[in-house]
Order: structure tokens, then sequence, then C-alpha cells
């Protein structure tokens, strides 16, 4: 979503008269787009501002961390602005100001995002902004505001107006896309109305293990051009926590709802979110969640000790936290039993052919391209590729945990 935004900022400012540089040493203006989901990341936005208003910069604090923190960030920043405030960017910038409303709806920013200047081979597309859910350990509803979907007509435009300018991969970007409504269209017919627009490929993120439904997974079925993957993050296999948590599901549902969709998408690769140490978690919780991993065979996992994020209710709710030692253990446990399974499944897809869509190259090597799988997995091969290209591979060996293809001629 902050990439998405970021963006849709950068060519809003120079259809505005400003000119970009690819160095911040050479910039008049700093815009940090911070997220706060994990604090890492909201501490490092926080040391960039600070270097730079300290070197004279006119520094911009934007997006989830400037409706956050927005008192404590007017030292560092001249302006602070919330997401649904960046149809005024051109407006405030060069006075100082907090600009952190939630009504706001942004008409203007998404026009520019209907007609961005730069298209790459693979783009988002924001279809809904905000959240309803009030996750106890989630701070999105108070830095995104509540969920808003965009108009079916105007997703519509800016998918066709990508395509016409060469992407071939769409990505549908909201922070529950499954809550997608819109004058009586929800996400399952959304899906549908992108698809007939003919972007080659199409994906979506993030889902609702609550929310997504089965006849989402039909459409996914029905259009080759919706790609067989889907991001559904679990945070834990603990029911009793996932109750703490308020999500909504149980781990039974989880899984059923995992079983069934690779029933009706035979080969659905599934990927998703989870969280260790949450406050109060027993050793029974966690050993629920590896068990949960080994019954539903994740394809890639993005795992993490879970930190307090204030305003989150647990931020209140709870005052002592799983020891430090304990959560790092038990996340290193998790993490090898998900990298186990991740091998098996990679090795599996040996000498199996493969169509990648080449979207790099190897940080040590440029050239050894890199590309994604349909089910968004991620093969390197020894030459070097254009990319956005498509290729044909078959894959020859594992490398760790990547699959290493050679190119059919």
């Amino acid at each position: 979503m902050n990439e998405y935004d970021s963006d849709v900022i950068k060519d809003m400012l120079i259809k505005n008269g400003f000119l970009y540089t690819k160095s911040p040493e050479d910039a008049d203006i700093i815009i940090v787009n911070g997220c706060v989901v994990r604090e890492k990341p909201e501490k490092k936005a926080v040391e960039v501002l600070k270097y730079f208003k300290d070197r004279g910069k006119f520094t911009i604090a934007a997006g989830c961390i400037a409706q956050k923190d927005k008192d404590a960030l007017k030292s560092v920043s001249n302006i602070v602005i919330g997401p649904m405030e960046y149809d005024s960017l051109v407006e405030v910038i060069g006075k100082d100001g907090v600009y952190t409303d939630f009504a706001r709806y942004r008409y203007r920013f998404y026009k520019y995002a209907e007609k961005r200047k730069d298209v790459s081979f693979s783009e988002y597309v924001t279809i809904m902004t905000g959240c309803d859910n009030f996750c106890s350990y989630c701070v999105v509803p108070f830095t995104r505001g509540r969920e808003q979907s965009r108009s079916v007509e105007a997703i519509r435009r800016e998918v066709e107006y990508l395509v016409s300018k060469g992407a071939v991969e769409i990505t549908l970007i909201g922070q529950n896309v499954n809550s997608y409504f819109y004058n009586g269209v929800d996400f399952k017919d959304l899906l549908e109305k992108v698809a007939t627009v003919g972007p080659q490929r199409i994906r979506f993120t993030t889902s609702h293990p609550r929310d997504i439904s089965v006849a989402v997974f039909d459409v996914m079925r029905k259009y080759d051009n919706i790609m067989p993957w889907l991001h559904l993050p679990l945070q834990t296999g603990s029911t009793r926590l996932l109750k703490e948590m308020r999500r909504g599901y149980t781990k039974e549902e989880y899984i059923y709802i995992t079983k069934l969709a690779r029933k009706i998408i035979p080969d659905l690769t599934i990927s998703t979110d989870i969280m260790v140490a949450y406050p109060t978690e027993t050793e029974e919780d966690f050993e629920e969640t590896l068990e949960v991993v080994r019954e539903v065979q994740f394809d890639y996992a993005y795992m993490f000790i879970y930190s307090p994020r204030k305003p989150s209710s647990a931020y209140y709710r709870y005052k002592e936290q799983i020891p430090r030692e304990i959560a790092v253990k038990r996340h290193r446990r998790l993490v090898d039993t998900v990298q186990e399974i991740v091998t098996e499944k990679r090795t599996e897809m040996i000498g199996k052919r493969y169509r990648l869509l080449i979207d790099g190259y190897s940080k040590k090597n440029p050239n050894v391209s890199r590309g994604k799988t349909e089910g968004n997995i991620t093969v390197v091969v020894n030459e070097k590729i254009p990319v956005g290209t498509f290729i044909d591979v078959i894959i020859k060996e594992v490398r760790g945990t990547t699959p290493v293809g050679i190119v059919i001629r």
C-alpha cells in the first residue's frame, strides 16, 4: 500500500512542477512514507526524518506513521500528513503543519493514479483503504481509518490505463480486499470485472480468513489470468488466542478454508503471516500453531515476534509480555518448521515446467535473472533476461529454498 501511495505521490508532484531526484542529498524536500505495523520500520522512518531535518531539508512525514504519532513527529518534520490527506499535499508543501483528517477522500489522488506517468510491467491498484476489524494487536484502523471502497469505474479505468501502457501484471490491494463493496458490487464481482479487462496476470492481497468466500475461489478457477496464489494471514493456530486477537475464526475453520481452496484450485499456493509470543501465549498455544503449519503446508510464510503497537487494544490490555528469550526460541522453531516444509515443496518442483514473469536480477550476479511463477514462487535462471518478459522453464535443482530453472527454447 505504501509503495503504491509513494508512486502516486511522486507522479502527482512531478505533474505540479516539482523535480524528482534519486539522490536524497540533492533534494530540497524529503518525504518519508512510513509504516507502523512493526516497530522496526517505524523507528527507521523517524531516524531518516531526523537525519535530513538536521541537514536543513524540508521534511514530510507521510502515511501511517503520520497518523499514529503526529505530535511526536513535529520535531523531525515540517509537515505531518496522513494517507487520506494526500489530495492537499501540493498546496501545503512549504508550510509547516499537521494534516491528518480521516474524513477526507482521495479524489484527486486517485485521478493521478489513473493516469500515472511511469508504468512498470507489474503494478498495484488500490481497491479499498482502511479496516473495520480492529484486531487487538493492529493499529491499521487508527492509521488508515475505516473501510472505504473505490468505485468499480475508477478501478476499471486505472487497470485499463495500466494495461494500455504495458503492464502485464496487476495486483489489487487493500487492508482487507475481501470486504470490498461498492454500490452492490462485492469483491468476487470486482475480481471478475478486472479479469475481463485483460491483464495477463492478476493477483490480490491481503485476504482475511473470516471474509474470503467460496465464490472468490470459483472466480479464480474460472479465469486463467487470475493467478493461483492466496495470501491468507493465520497469525496463530490457537483458537483461544485467535479469540483474544478478535480474528473471527477458529483454527479448525482456517484449516477447512485452505483445504477447500486447494480442492477448488488444485495448483493453488498459499502464503501466510504468523505471529509468535502474543501476550499470554502458552507453550500449548504455540504447539497448536506448529500443528496448523504442518497441516496446511504453507508455500511460504512471513514470521515475526509480537511487538506492542500503540494505540491497539493489546497495547493497553497486556502489561506483561512473553520473555524475549522464549519469544526468540519460539520464532526459531517456527522458522525451522516452515523452512522444512518449504524445502520439501520446492524439491517437488524439480523436473516440472513453470511459466515465469522476470522481475529482476540477482544482487550478487546481474547475469542471473529471477522471476515469479503463477503461484508467486521466486525462481532464478542463469541467464540475463529482460525484466517484464514471460519465459517457460524446467526446474533442474533447488539451492536452499530457491528453485533454479532452465529456459525452454
